[in-house]
């Protein structure tokens, strides 16, 4: 199963987050899933992105991706669960018990810090998706409830975490070893402060606010103060310098937490060795070429004479445009077979699968007729097609994951992974006009008067995603301009 989530990640960036599912009928098979993704894109000619202009090289460049396993799902009431031993709390307390009755133990130390990272992002991952779902029922009439709900089990939450800190609490445990403790307070305590604002954000503008307002405003009152007793980084009104100090720890902090989420990845060119046999094969019909030629005019001519010494100097000339040209012809049938690269999956030292990309610009009559379809142009830019042609992008990727190989790794179950893939579009606005224009409407007192206007730019997106015999298509619209990405949203024709 494949899904995709579209969001602006910057002024200049956008981000697809696609999740590849593994199929669980085939653990018990060792079966590889394949995934396929094709996405087409439909640039403005008069943004003047085409082959001359924009290179393989190019896109690469502005694409980033990032491949990691997907977090595994817990309900906030699952993590602080202490009657169940698989419970996150529960496996982290025994970590800390191993580690702090051996802590010369590597192994135990090891797990002990991983327990910390799964904790946190388990956490992360679960307190997002309650304030999601929070937010998505803002209308429904027991919101109220479900505050109160989520402020509870964050406060436990954060209880079962801080508890653990007696375990550890030793004279024969380092601080180097206590700090790593510390790193998932700190960062537990930043997400329930980030998602709450967020929540009081949306629900200010209903009257549900005034009731749990309150709470909400004493939970991170609370994590403020805990950040001051332990020595963290807090948000300082009246210290600049602090706060950007407080951005750079946090994102150090989500990259060391999930660390153990990412994925190593060797990326080697796709068809390597297809390419190489295939230059071989050039190399030598050319010589071939200019060897039957050598030999003719051997036999015709004789040799150390002055025809000879032409008809030699001709055929080189010829051997090395034949190499060329068929250089050339293979690889751009290489193109069709094989992919642009390929990168490797390792989890733990292990392979587990493999991602191919390709990228290139495509004629639209090589477009297939669903994707044709969907795009649907209006009258007016479909005369203007028809005159300066749009550009049209494909870009591929074909996933390969052994799901018998993302098995259970110290109590928790991995089901696929996430590739967070971020497009940068500086190159796309070198050519634009100016952002603003100005517009006139009658005016009684002055004749007229002039009002501004934002000009944008439109960029049309479809995917389609394949996987497990599962097809469907998806199409979605970016609007930016000079001053950078205004919206993205899908289009549901």
């Amino acid at each position: 199963m494949i899904e995709i989530n579209v969001k602006i990640h910057d002024k200049f960036s956008f981000e697809f987050k696609t999740s590849f599912i593994t199929n669980k009928k085939t653990f018990l098979y060792e079966k590889a899933n394949e995934f396929s993704i094709n996405t087409w894109m439909f640039i403005p000619n008069n943004l003047d992105i085409n082959r001359s202009t924009y290179s393989k090289d190019s896109f690469y460049k502005d694409n980033k991706s990032n491949i990691r396993l997907i977090t595994p799902v817990y309900l906030l009431s699952e993590i602080y669960d202490k009657q169940n031993p698989d419970s996150p709390i529960c496996r982290i307390k025994e970590a800390f018990k191993a580690f702090a009755a051996d802590v010369e133990n590597t192994d135990a130390f090891e797990n002990y810090t991983f327990q910390i990272k799964m904790f946190s992002s388990i956490t992360k991952s679960a307190i997002r998706d309650r304030v999601n779902y929070i937010i998505s029922e803002c209308g429904s009439a027991d919101i109220q409830n479900l505050i109160e709900n989520y402020i509870h089990d964050v406060k436990m939450i954060n209880r079962g975490y801080h508890d653990l800190w007696l375990l550890i609490n030793k004279q024969d445990i380092t601080k180097e070893q206590q700090d790593h403790y510390f790193f998932g307070d700190d960062f537990i305590g930043n997400v329930i402060e980030q998602h709450t604002y967020a929540l009081m954000g949306v629900i200010e503008r209903y009257s549900v606010y005034d009731l749990v307002k309150k709470d909400l405003v004493g939970l991170v009152k609370s994590g403020m103060k805990r950040k001051i007793e332990k020595g963290y980084s807090y948000v300082d009104e009246d210290n600049p310098t602090n706060n950007y100090l407080v951005i750079m720890r946090r994102s150090m902090l989500k990259k060391y937490m999930e660390s153990d989420l990412y994925l190593n990845t060797k990326q080697t060119k796709d068809g390597a060795i297809a390419e190489q046999m295939y230059y071989a094969i050039a190399a030598g019909v050319s010589m071939i070429f200019a060897t039957i030629i050598s030999f003719s005019a051997q036999l015709h001519y004789g040799n150390f004479t002055i025809p000879l010494f032409f008809a030699l100097v001709i055929s080189y000339a010829f051997k090395d445009r034949i190499k060329d040209l068929m250089r050339y012809y293979f690889s751009t049938q290489l193109g069709k077979k094989y992919f642009d690269t390929k990168r490797e999956l390792e989890m733990r030292n292990q392979k587990i699968g493999w991602v191919k990309e390709a990228f290139d610009f495509v004629l639209e009559n090589k477009v297939p007729e669903e994707v044709s379809n969907l795009r649907k142009r209006s009258p007016l830019v479909e005369a203007e097609n028809k005159i300066y042609n749009e550009q049209i992008l494909l870009y591929k990727k074909l996933v390969s994951l052994s799901s018998g190989k993302i098995k259970k790794y110290k109590g928790y179950k991995y089901i696929g992974i996430n590739d967070i893939t971020r497009f940068n579009v500086t190159h796309f606005i070198q050519k634009m006009d100016n952002p603003f224009v100005s517009l006139y409407l009658p005016d009684d007192e002055f004749g007229y008067k002039t009002i501004e206007s934002e000009k944008v730019y439109t960029i049309y997106f479809i995917i389609r995603a394949e996987s497990e015999n599962v097809l469907y298509y998806r199409k979605f619209r970016l609007l930016f301009n000079r001053e950078g990405i205004k919206n993205i949203v899908e289009i549901n024709d």
